[in-house]
């Protein structure tokens, strides 16, 4: 993947600086005092020397949903990573001015971007969910020429720093199943504060039996599964109520107590058909 970006970041300069027959190498390698001693032509080293992850933009505990053909299951996918790749420009050419004239050229050329355009991303780049975003010339506290010219033993020259942040995906799906029903208890305050209250003398388990006051309530989904859902109609006899049902065929059905509930099935001026559910149970589906 880093190397895509070399490859884009290659493109981009090609074009706007320009170079033209090749009359400029734009080259990757580490900047040592060997490298460049074999410079016959005018070069521009763009050099990777740094790789991290972006904290700032870091998003911890956000999960995207995704929906699975069986519609019994999501599949969760955890946040991407944002990832800063940190490159070092420096112009290399016989002469100070042809250097400085090429740096500031390479300067203009990447202001004018603030991310990667898409014509210039290999095909491995194409499908980021975000921008791959692009800055030059920014003040980074990480960036210390001098040590990294000392690093490579060669001669302090003048540079740029060029930040590229692209997002990294390291996690695989992870497929749960639906959440099909949710359970909503309801008790009033007096009596939960008189249960606290004659908890230590109502058993050994410190818990008054048959939670007296406490009510559940539930909210059921399904899955209409009939070959048309055109004019379909759902509604819960026992309540009279009908059901909205989505254009995939699926339904939520809430503030229902436990017991035995009808469904009833109405499509166009066909004969309704009704279906016995239990709430709560693990299986709302109706199938045509």
């Amino acid at each position: 993947m880093f190397d895509d970006i070399d490859e884009a970041l290659r493109r981009l300069l090609i074009d706007e600086i320009p170079v033209r027959n090749n009359e400029i190498e734009i080259a990757f390698d580490q900047p040592r005092r060997e490298w460049s001693a074999r410079l016959n032509r005018p070069t521009l080293n763009v050099f990777l020397h740094d790789v991290r992850e972006n904290a700032q933009l870091r998003q911890s505990h956000i999960q995207r949903q995704q929906p699975h053909p069986d519609r019994r299951q999501t599949a969760l996918q955890r946040p991407e990573a944002r990832v800063d790749l940190h490159y070092m420009i420096t112009a290399w050419a016989s002469e100070p001015e042809d250097e400085h004239r090429l740096l500031a050229r390479t300067l203009l050329s990447l202001l004018r971007h603030r991310e990667l355009p898409e014509t210039y991303l290999p095909n491995g780049l194409r499908q980021q969910p975000r921008p791959v975003a692009l800055s030059v010339a920014q003040y980074d506290t990480t960036f210390n020429p001098p040590d990294l010219w000392g690093v490579m033993d060669n001669e302090l020259r003048p540079c740029l720093n060029c930040l590229v942040t692209l997002t990294m995906d390291p996690h695989l799906p992870l497929t749960v199943p639906l959440v099909r029903v949710r359970e909503l208890r309801v008790e009033d305050m007096a009596v939960r504060s008189m249960r606290q209250q004659q908890a230590p003398q109502s058993n050994g388990s410190g818990g008054l039996h048959g939670a007296p006051g406490q009510e559940k309530r539930w909210t059921i989904g399904g899955h209409l599964r009939f070959d048309s859902l055109e004019s379909i109609q759902l509604s819960v006899v026992e309540l009279e109520r009908d059901v909205p049902v989505a254009a995939d065929g699926t339904f939520v059905i809430g503030d229902l107590r436990e017991g035995a509930y009808t469904l009833e099935v109405q499509r166009g001026q066909e004969a309704p058909v009704r279906h016995t559910i239990t709430v709560p149970s693990g299986e709302y589906d109706i199938r045509g």
